[in-house]
């Protein structure tokens, strides 16, 4: 090989070697935006689905104290109603991560879905907080005042946190233009 050839190889291998640390910022001709753009994207559908478990799992088991409550087994309702508040904290926060993610990337619809989720869950913590109320009232031997007083705010919780619709993480994903 010339060395003229040779310099215009190691030239070409110098410009590729250059460029490969540079992939992650390169344009996604797919998308139009950036390979770091995407692996944001990405993790706040991982961080959004993450939450979405949580509240499922604080839904299941909220269940799970309410019928314990309503076969006054108050001890076992506690627990699960324990279980579900801090599943749906966990929710919360990984709703409102994914939300500011989002918010970051100027990513406005996506943005929104994570903000109703929020929303959603703060609600849900305070029924679920009114439901722990009135198990542990319930467990003291309170009066029916006293404990019906927290299943009515409990289901005025419940009330307006159903009227508010969590997406799945496939949504998300939808509005991040990415394919779920």
């Amino acid at each position: 090989m010339s060395s003229r050839r040779k310099a215009t190889v190691a030239a070409g291998i110098t410009v590729m070697t250059s460029l490969g640390g540079c992939l992650d910022r390169l344009l996604d001709r797919s998308t139009g935006t950036d390979s770091g753009t995407v692996v944001q994207q990405r993790e706040i559908v991982t961080t959004y689905d993450d939450a979405v478990v949580a509240r499922n799992d604080a839904t299941t088991a909220r269940d799970e104290g309410v019928t314990a409550f309503n076969e006054e087994s108050y001890p076992a309702a506690i627990e699960s109603i324990e279980t579900a508040l801090t599943e749906y904290r966990t929710a919360n926060e990984g709703f409102a991560e994914a939300a500011d993610l989002a918010r970051e990337l100027d990513e406005d619809d996506a943005a929104a879905l994570c903000e109703t989720a929020v929303t959603e869950t703060a609600l849900q913590v305070d029924a679920t907080e009114a439901a722990l109320s009135a198990a542990r009232a319930a467990d003291g031997d309170a009066d029916a005042g006293t404990i019906n007083g927290h299943i009515e705010t409990f289901r005025t919780y419940r009330d307006e946190a159903a009227a508010l619709t969590v997406e799945d993480a496939d949504a998300v994903a939808v509005a991040l233009g990415l394919e779920p």
